[in-house]
């Protein structure tokens, strides 16, 4: 059999954690991605580094690249030797044309795999508090597409189903329920629309056949949007879960540290890069093992600190004489990875805290190495010197500011700031937090910065049970 080249992966229908555990190790790997506008930049980071990615989107009334043009692009891919991801929103064959890429492939002479995906007919109103069937209510669902084929004129199907929900309909749905009450459904029959589903800023909006149209000339449709019709939308107010969830602006990294909170929406908004190698830099890295402490401030520092050491053809072998403190549990485990077991670890996971930990040591006349970065607090540089330690600080990476993906506020309830750079950025862009919006921080240094651009933070914890 011949090597499969071609994968055609359902990504889900918009939380990127929805894809198969067999999709996401198939976008690992792609050499080649062509993806649709509802693919989120967190699902595509998924993919290698060098993986090339091409936009093939696709919205009403408006194609990227014709969808013949898309086959032949999958087949040119996959016979230069590529292994081509066609990675498609929601399930690739509901509506998706999967059907017709497969049969691309198959007149190519070209193996391919079909990966299914989480369809939104499903996941939206389960994420809705909707259950597209109940014992109590319905046994039968029918999914519908209220987009037809260019020049097909056929009036929409209408089923005789329990729950029938519509997809890409958003543009028909006033001749969808005209059609539904042609069709005999009464005008009391229960209609839900929900927008972006499975997102953070998903929407429902709810009404009957007889008034829906009214209640969307007040609230205009989003797309993309699922509708869905029958009894079982009377179970929304008892069953909606997502919507009770608080949702979370994480600006930094990690952000599985915080799931417990609510719903994040993951917006890193810096980076942090290893800043330039100078002679003094490879000179203090070469004799880093003459120091008495080491102290490490954060997860970046440790990395990008040893990265240079092996860069300079050493590595830990040289500390067998120096003592290494760290800010907290998290730094500690991540320092153990590089073969070295801190000495000294804060109880409370700031410069204050590394302070009180050297409370009880004397340090005077002692030399001592702080691995930050270019900006950072000078609180424990300060209190170790008026403790009487020789501190050098040695400043391995910076970060910068990053653009973001697009980010509705009025869909945020609270905001996550994980450092003062991530203040300062968040400040940069937006100006100030919105009054409805909820500001939090880990750490007090964190806190001080907030402070200063008059954000009244609160201080938070990441879970204690997440892995570091």
């Amino acid at each position: 059999m011949s090597r499969t080249n071609v994968f055609l992966v359902g990504a889900g229908p918009g939380d990127k954690e929805l894809i198969t555990l067999k999709g996401l190790k198939i976008l690992s790997q792609a050499d080649v991605i062509l993806y649709d506008h509802l693919i989120s930049n967190e699902l595509l980071a998924c993919a290698k580094e060098d993986a090339e990615k091409i936009f093939v989107g696709k919205r009403a009334s408006h194609h990227t690249l014709p969808q013949e043009q898309i086959n032949a692009l999958i087949v040119q891919k996959a016979k230069a030797g590529k292994m081509v991801v066609r990675l498609k929103g929601g399930d690739c064959c509901l509506f998706g044309r999967g059907g017709e890429e497969a049969q691309a492939c198959r007149d190519a002479g070209l193996a391919f795999e079909v990966v299914p995906g989480i369809t939104s007919a499903l996941a939206a109103p389960c994420y809705a508090g909707i259950p597209p069937t109940h014992r109590d209510f319905t046994s039968d669902v029918a999914i519908v597409t209220g987009h037809r084929k260019k020049g097909d004129d056929r009036p929409i199907d209408i089923p005789r189903a329990g729950t029938v929900i519509f997809l890409m309909s958003v543009a028909n749905i006033a001749n969808i329920i005209q059609s539904l009450l042609e069709a005999g459904y009464p005008g009391d029959t229960k209609i839900a629309a929900i927008e972006r589903g499975t997102c953070y800023n998903q929407r429902v909006l709810k009404g009957t056949l007889d008034n829906f149209l009214n209640t969307l000339k007040d609230t205009p449709l989003r797309t993309p949007a699922v509708f869905i019709i029958g009894k079982v939308v009377e179970l929304q107010e008892q069953l909606d879960w997502f919507s009770k969830k608080p949702r979370i602006l994480h600006l930094g990294i990690h952000p599985e540290h915080y799931s417990h909170l609510g719903t994040i929406v993951h917006r890193p908004i810096i980076e942090c890069v290893e800043s330039d190698t100078t002679g003094p830099m490879t000179e203090t890295i070469r004799h880093a093992g003459q120091y008495d402490w080491i102290i490490f401030t954060s997860g970046n520092g440790i990395r990008f600190f040893f990265k240079k050491l092996y860069a300079a053809g050493l590595d830990a072998r040289i500390f067998s004489n120096t003592k290494f403190a760290v800010i907290g549990q998290a730094s500690a485990e991540q320092l153990m990875e590089f073969g070295i077991k801190a000495d000294l670890c804060a109880a409370v996971e700031s410069s204050a805290g590394l302070l009180d930990a050297f409370a009880n040591i004397d340090i005077a006349g002692l030399s001592i190495l702080l691995p930050q970065a270019e900006v950072s607090s000078p609180d424990l540089p300060e209190g170790l010197s008026k403790n009487g330690a020789k501190v050098e600080k040695l400043v391995v990476y910076q970060t910068i500011e990053k653009e973001i993906d697009d980010v509705d506020l009025d869909y945020i309830d609270q905001i996550l700031f994980t450092s003062g750079s991530t203040v300062r950025a968040f400040v940069k862009k937006f100006a100030s937090v919105p009054e409805h919006i909820q500001a939090m921080c880990l750490g007090v240094p964190t806190q001080t910065t907030a402070k200063q651009y008059n954000i009244n933070a609160k201080i938070i914890e990441k879970d204690p049970d997440a892995e570091s």
